[in-house]
């Protein structure tokens, strides 16, 4: 009985050491597990991005089975982030020890996770992320009107709109047919169908196909310039104008034409890239334009190039932006709305300024009470009271009230645990009409390399019935509006003397307009 149970002792011992031979695994062997992300208030699954990077080093691990967050962006700084569908989804991380690092759009902090690999992995990693900010409470929704793929197959096309825009907390997307002679061919976006792209519904994103109608005097560069137009319900033709962009043709189609086309069509239409092109200052002064993009696809330019001169002019105009080329950045308009989202009603909220663009903080500005978008009517001078706000996961240095185009007061952004946050309460003493707006200025960058940004559309205070008009802002326009006409006539190739004159008219029309308005307030 004994040689018996020293038998079963010794063949117990020898498994349990063959076992532990056999548990660890090798060094270069691949650990799977699954990567998912909640919230840490409320435990519910988030779609978002993640990376991993070895622990102490810099350069991020590959995620096999994860899509490419920056995916067809050549030379991507801030590269290694990978998509985290809500709900997680299997990767594989090296036997060593990793760090994690995650967020959710720019509604979260970002949190990491310090793991050890080199001996059992978990099944499943589970980050936490803390919310910022919660945008449905405050009704608003995440849009990005301007975007084109390009040198993708139509397979991956469709998975980088099923993963990307979710990912990054976005609920409106405006993808747009583009024209360019030759370069076009690998725009895979144009293969869409004008109108709601109804197969990316389940992502939980308004997918809606517009058109952005150009003129250029080359393929690139300045022309009469781009316009966007979005929720239209059939191209407007010609898509592209100018012999440059088309390789045929003249110059002898303004852009007014397509832009009032789509208007009759209920589309709404968005100027692009800030400053650029000539056609801006006409078109938006006759009212056809409905918002201002400012750094869509592009840091050029300044607010003061162009949008607050048309505010400063009287203009009631909103801010939007988007990305253009691929969802290179985080930037976004938050529309304020009410009830289900639709794409009309969306684009409804942007046309009413109730808005503001960021790439980085959210931002809150109110006048009296009254929010981004709202006009106050005042019957004499008064002092208002104005209050602004901003959080974010970045240090964005400093919270700025803007008046009339000129910064009136700064408030610092402060660590406030994992977020930066800035308030700035002040009451301000109107003798004559203003308009109001938050914004940011900082050299910070985001976690995908891109410096920040943010702006809200203005609240408008009318004192006894009049707009803001600033006669030296209307001379600059006008100054502006001279010089677009010098260079059309150098660079412009005209079917006949009597076409170009017919698309000069459109800016003498303005010149003229502005000349009046500028003498009555003389």
């Amino acid at each position: 009985m004994k040689k018996l149970l020293a038998a079963a002792l010794c063949a117990a011992t020898v498994g349990a050491c063959l076992l532990l031979q056999a548990d660890p695994p090798k060094a270069d062997a691949a650990a799977k597990v699954k990567l998912r992300l909640v919230d840490a208030g409320t435990g519910a699954t988030l779609p978002g991005i993640a990376r991993a990077l070895p622990a102490g080093g810099a350069k991020a691990l590959p995620l096999p089975g994860l899509y490419d967050r920056l995916k067809g962006i050549k030379n991507a700084a801030g590269a290694g982030w990978h998509v985290v569908p809500a709900g997680g989804a299997v990767t594989e991380l090296p036997r060593a020890k990793v760090r994690i690092e995650a967020l959710s759009g720019l509604e979260t902090a970002l949190a990491t996770e310090e793991i050890d690999l080199t001996q059992n992995a978990p099944g499943e990693i589970v980050v936490k992320l803390k919310p910022l900010f919660r945008p449905e409470e405050r009704k608003l929704v995440a849009g990005n009107t301007h975007l084109h793929l390009m040198n993708l197959t139509a397979e991956d096309s469709d998975e980088y709109l099923r993963q990307v825009p979710g990912a990054d907390r976005l609920k409106v997307l405006f993808i747009s047919y583009l024209e360019r002679i030759k370069e076009d061919a690998n725009y895979v976006t144009n293969r869409h169908a004008i109108g709601d792209q109804k197969q990316f519904a389940a992502t939980g994103v308004l997918v809606n196909n517009g058109e952005e109608h150009r003129h250029n005097f080359g393929t690139h560069g300045e022309g009469y310039g781009h316009v966007m137009f979005l929720n239209i319900n059939e191209l407007v033709k010609p898509v592209s104008l100018g012999s440059g962009i088309t390789g045929r043709g003249d110059d002898d189609r303004a852009l007014q034409p397509g832009i009032e086309d789509a208007r009759k069509q209920g589309g709404t239409v968005i100027w692009c890239h800030n400053a650029s092109g000539f056609e801006g200052v006409p078109n938006t002064l006759a009212g056809r334009v409905d918002a201002l993009n400012v750094f869509d696809g592009t840091r050029a330019g300044t607010y003061e190039d162009s949008y607050y001169r048309y505010l400063n002019v009287g203009m009631r105009f909103p801010i939007s932006t988007g990305t253009d080329w691929f969802v290179y950045d985080f930037s976004r308009v938050y529309a304020r709305l009410d009830g289900p989202l639709t794409i009309p009603k969306w684009l409804d909220a942007l046309k009413a300024g109730r808005n503001s663009v960021t790439n980085g903080p959210l931002l809150s500005i109110t006048v009296d009470g009254k929010d981004a978008g709202d006009v106050i009517a005042l019957d004499k001078p008064k002092a208002v009271r104005v209050e602004l706000s901003a959080v974010g996961r970045h240090d964005f240095t400093a919270l700025e009230l803007v008046q009339n185009g000129k910064v009136i007061a700064t408030a610092p952004a402060k660590a406030e645990g994992d977020a930066f946050r800035a308030k700035l309460v002040r009451e301000v003493r109107l003798d004559s009409s203003a308009w109001f707006a938050a914004r940011i200025t900082s050299d910070t960058k985001n976690e995908l390399d891109r410096q920040l940004f943010a702006h809200t559309s203005p609240v408008y205070v009318d004192v006894a019935g009049a707009r803001v008009f600033d006669v030296d802002t209307a001379r600059l326009l006008l100054r502006r509006s001279e010089q677009a006409q010098e260079e059309i006539r150098a660079r412009g190739k005209f079917g006949s003397d009597a076409a170009r004159d017919k698309l000069l008219a459109l800016y003498t029309a303005t010149a003229k307009d502005l000349t009046k308005r500028v003498n009555e307030r003389k």
